[in-house]
């Protein structure tokens, strides 16, 4: 069954409703982003996360050390970033979603990650990193979806998230913006209907 990941979650109620759905990774946005949450305002969230449900930090350049501080505060599961990964974040014991962006017709075969790893494909965008709201080509991505667990991200919604998994069948999918109603803000009908999507997928 597709692994199903709702990220900048900021708000109890909307936690709340995701797990409800069997939500399997919940995403935490620590840095510079309409959807960013600090250590203090997010901690009783997260804590109302059970331990079957991954409880991911989303970072971009920031330390090892930084991340950590962070891992800890919160009782992260997971760690997104969107540099490379170095020992020392590979030391801190946490799933890694190393987070690559897709440019359109990129040649993607040379993509290396090492073993444990679960990459997260995410759209390039030239004044943003995440939350485009815009899809990629996943044809392009059928090499690496073969021989790592992607996880799809980059503008999935409701409606073409079914595309995404019959194309790839990747170990999960990532969404964001598409659940909104506005940054921050989970779109409640649409969370259920993306999540009912993605199980019609598996069920067929």
């Amino acid at each position: 069954m597709t692994r199903i990941k709702v990220c900048g979650n900021t708000r109890p109620e909307d936690v709340d409703l995701a797990v409800e759905l069997g939500v399997d990774l919940l995403g935490f946005i620590f840095t510079s982003s309409k959807r960013q949450v600090h250590v203090d305002q997010v901690k009783a969230v997260i804590a109302r996360v059970p331990d079957t449900v991954e409880r991911v930090g989303v970072f971009i350049d920031e330390p090892p050390e930084q991340i950590a501080e962070v891992a800890e505060a919160c009782g992260l599961t997971a760690v997104q970033v969107y540099r490379p990964l170095t020992a020392k974040d590979r030391s801190l014991g946490l799933l890694l979603l190393p987070a690559f962006r897709v440019q359109q017709g990129e040649d993607l075969s040379a993509l290396r990650f090492e073993k444990g790893d679960h990459p997260l494909l995410d759209t390039w965008a030239p004044d943003t990193i995440g939350g485009t709201g815009r899809a990629w080509a996943w044809s392009q991505a059928k090499a690496v979806a073969r021989r790592y667990p992607v996880v799809v991200s980059g503008g999935l919604n409701p409606d073409n998230v079914g595309g995404a998994l019959l194309e790839l069948h990747p170990w999960a999918v990532d969404v964001c913006s598409g659940v909104e109603a506005e940054p921050g803000r989970k779109d409640h009908g649409k969370l259920r209907a993306f999540v009912e999507a993605v199980r019609r997928v598996d069920r067929a």
